[in-house]
């Protein structure tokens, strides 16, 4: 009969003598893109072939990135993921595209600041009003969103203050330097005013969110970038060369040591940013004998020669939009 529930790695055995064989040991993935489907309609099909891809291929994975909205694909290398596209095309009928998965930077604040802001609005018949002063301080990393209603009295009534937070934190979610969400920062909700007939909800959070857009432009923002935690296994001969590489991807050493069969070990702190184009430069430099594994390590605030030219391409994308208000 058909094994219709068997994957990579079980083992079959017979009843009366179970046994199970220890489970393959396959090597860390080196190589990520961003999958898309060649036509937007496709994008369901890609997607659901994907799973399927990944259920047959052990050294795939596939994950959501939740700040850039990005599907990545892990792989063996950039041969391997150009073989899962043909692959797709082939078995499923559908065509996807890899490219450079866009950094998930965060951005915050480095100083305090106060701002207010009115929305009013009167056009005919009923209009709308919302009033709102707050101030922003950083807070330390790891904390997130701090919300305190600071008002005492009704200057604004109870019922639109969680109006001004909605406010508040679309900003939040939107960030003001490169569309990535701002993170560590108190907000403290001061002052305003309302209006008896045209005092609305959407009027206190629209106040809310081009108080938070102002505050936030004068608290001196910066962009947060991921920090990667690298290992690398080198012949000793090659060992100059790649920490040479490391260091030109703004990578800080955290150490060397030998490990054995003429090779060496070497440890770096390396923005995610510069290690997408790792992969390819390490089998360059060391014919394919060298080998690496990352994992995240944490936020570090970007320098502003490196951070410049994100919040540029960001601001040329959006065409140079600007808010209103």
């Amino acid at each position: 009969s058909k094994l219709s529930v068997t994957a990579t790695g079980d083992t079959l055995a017979s009843r009366d003598h179970p046994l199970r064989l220890p489970p393959i040991e396959y090597p860390e993935q080196t190589f990520s893109a961003a999958v898309g489907a060649k036509n937007k309609a496709d994008e369901e099909k890609v997607n659901a072939a994907l799973v399927k891809l990944v259920d047959e291929d052990p050294t795939l994975t596939l994950e959501h990135e939740p700040i850039t909205k990005e599907t990545i694909v892990h792989g063996m290398g950039d041969i391997h993921l150009d073989v899962v596209l043909e692959k797709m095309k082939r078995k499923y009928g559908v065509e996807g595209t890899l490219a450079v998965p866009r950094v998930p930077y965060q951005e915050t604040i480095t100083s305090s600041a106060k701002a207010e802001k009115k929305y009013k609005k009167q056009s005919g018949g009923a209009g709308l009003y919302g009033h709102c002063v707050i101030d922003i301080a950083p807070v330390p990393r790891g904390t997130g969103f701090v919300w305190e209603d600071k008002i005492f009295g009704g200057s604004i009534p109870q019922n639109f203050r969680p109006s001004v937070e909605r406010g508040v934190r679309e900003t939040m979610e939107q960030g003001v330097l490169t569309g990535n969400p701002l993170v560590d920062i108190k907000v403290r909700l001061l002052d305003g005013s309302t209006h008896q007939v045209d005092g609305k909800d959407i009027a206190f959070k629209l106040a809310g969110a081009m108080a938070m857009r102002q505050a936030v432009m004068d608290a001196k923002p910066v962009l947060l970038e991921p920090i990667m935690e690298v290992e690398v296994l080198v012949p000793e001969r090659n060992m100059g060369d790649v920490i040479s590489d490391l260091n030109g991807k703004r990578g800080k050493i955290a150490g060397m040591e030998p490990s054995g069969d003429h090779m060496e070990k070497v440890k770096a702190q390396v923005p995610l940013s510069s290690m997408y184009r790792f992969p390819i430069d390490l089998r360059s430099i060391t014919q394919g004998r060298g080998k690496y594994t990352m994992k995240f390590s944490h936020y570090e605030e970007v320098p502003a020669h490196a951070a410049q030219p994100v919040i540029a391409a960001y601001q040329k994308s959006k065409g140079g939009e600007e808010e209103e208000g």
